[in-house]
Order: C-alpha cells, then structure tokens, then sequence
C-alpha cells in the first residue's frame, strides 16, 4: 500500500489532479450563490408527471455539514426529468447540539412525513457527504431498513473523516475517526433489504481517508463506485453522477438488481461485495 507521501506526489504529478481542484473550486463558488435561496425549507408536496415514464416511489435528498437544500439543483432536476414524480429535500443546520442520531431522529421524521403524503410503503434516500451518514445511521439503528428501498451515499466518511477535526458541533465529532458514532455503524452492520449504493472519489480532500466513502462491509453488499478526479461539492453536482444515480434508481424501480456503469464517457464501475472500482484509483 503506497503511504500517504508517495499518495500526495503522485497526485501532485497527474494533470487531472488540478484539473479537479480548479472545478472544485468553480463548485464552491457556484454553491457559495445558490446557498441564500436554499435556507427555507420547501413544503412536501406530490409531482407532476412529465410523458409516459414514471416512477412513483419518493426521493428525499439529505445535504451535507455546513450545506443545504440548494446543492441538489441538478440531480432534483436530472431526477424529474427521468420521471421521478415525487423528489423532496430536507434541511438541517448540523454545527449544533445534536449530533449524528439526533440528526437521523429528524430524518425519520422526514421519511414518515413523505410517507404518509404519498402513501408510498418505501423511499429512496440519497445523502451527500454527513447526509450519507444519517441515512446510514437511519437504516441501521431507527430501523430504516423497512422504509428505505435503495440507499445512496456521495462522498459520505462512512469511517471518520480528518477534516472532522476542524468541524464545530456535536455533528462534526461524531464524524471523526474512532468516534462513538463511526465504531457503533461499525459494529452495527447487519444484512438487510437495503440496495446500498456508494459513490466515492480520489480526489476528494474532506473525505480522508478516500476510502472512508466506501461501505466496505461485506453484509452490506454495497456497490462502490469510483467517480475519478472529483472534488467534495463537485462530485454531488457532476452531470456524470447524477446520471449515474438515475440509472441506479431505475434499476431499484424495475427490480434489475445489476450493477450499472458509470454513464460514458466516464469509466466503467465493476461489481464486488465490497469494492467497485471504476479505473485506477489514485
């Protein structure tokens, strides 16, 4: 295994590699202007189905620490356009008292509300970055499990994150390395229904180690897919990605439980109970 100086200066060696920084970059600007129009919350309300496709089944978006609604733009709009009639968000501030379980007590919350509007048995649920843990500590400790259909985390430190270290609040501790929250979805992992999906970049510089974005435990039966040369914000607001999700969506909706690959150009994700890698990684 290549330790982390010989991680760095190969990084610092590859052309994509600031190719990737200066896009993320770009996503930080473009997120820093969308953020004001995101702050309010929106009112649960059913879809209009656009031509003869449709998917019934609710989407809740959960955002990340230090985010909010605002980030999902393109994949709520990729999302209605393939026929999802009913996409929803949830908003919370996560620099507070409550941690990670109280956080997910809310998106439970959140999940029930958008069940008994739509009178839909199951939700799919797709967390960016901490939203990926919520939803993970959702399904395994408040029994999510029997109303979440597929499970998809973005750039989410499944394991602890060093950049955690520098967070504020209850939240961000719960996101570091070896904390009480990350050792308990450790040792809490049990086979479920649960189609678990996990996209994960190498070059994503708040999820450190890279590989904490992966659901690595083999009851999980998780697919890993590697998204190359993505940034923390830039791989939830990549075009690729959320294609990629779509495609992953309506597999869950017609009951082809096959992994799918990355959209072209991008490369192509391969099938294992653990890892998807999708090209090298760094």
């Amino acid at each position: 295994m290549m330790n982390p100086v010989g991680i760095v200066t190969t990084a610092l060696r590859r052309p994509q590699t600031y190719v990737g920084v200066a896009r993320e970059l770009a996503s930080a600007a473009r997120c820093a202007a969308l953020y004001p129009g995101g702050l309010a919350e929106t009112a649960l309300r059913t879809g209009t189905p656009r031509g003869d496709r449709t998917h019934d089944t609710p989407v809740l978006l959960v955002h990340g620490y230090g985010h909010n609604r605002s980030g999902w733009f393109l994949l709520d709009r990729t999302l209605r356009r393939a026929g999802f009639t009913s996409v929803h968000t949830m908003n919370y501030v996560a620099w507070g008292r409550e941690g990670v379980a109280e956080l997910a007590e809310r998106l439970s919350r959140r999940v029930d509300e958008i069940r008994r509007l739509t009178g839909a048995d199951k939700v799919h649920v797709i967390g960016h970055s901490m939203g990926g843990v919520l939803l993970r500590y959702y399904v395994q400790e408040l029994g999510g499990d029997r109303y979440v259909d597929t499970a998809v985390t973005i750039a989410s430190p499944h394991e602890g994150t060093m950049a955690a270290l520098a967070g504020i609040g209850a939240a961000a501790r719960d996101l570091r390395p070896g904390s009480k929250v990350t050792r308990r979805l450790a040792s809490g992992v049990r086979g479920t229904d649960v189609r678990w999906v996990a996209f994960y970049s190498n070059l994503d510089l708040l999820i450190q180690p890279a590989s904490s974005a992966m659901l690595r435990h083999p009851a999980m039966r998780s697919t890993n897919i590697l998204v190359k040369d993505q940034g923390h914000l830039t791989i939830m607001m990549a075009p690729v990605v959320a294609r990629a999700v779509v495609d992953q969506l309506e597999a869950a909706e017609t009951g082809d439980g096959r992994v799918l690959p990355m959209p072209r150009p991008k490369a192509v994700a391969v099938p294992a109970t653990t890892d998807v890698a999708a090209g090298a990684a760094m």
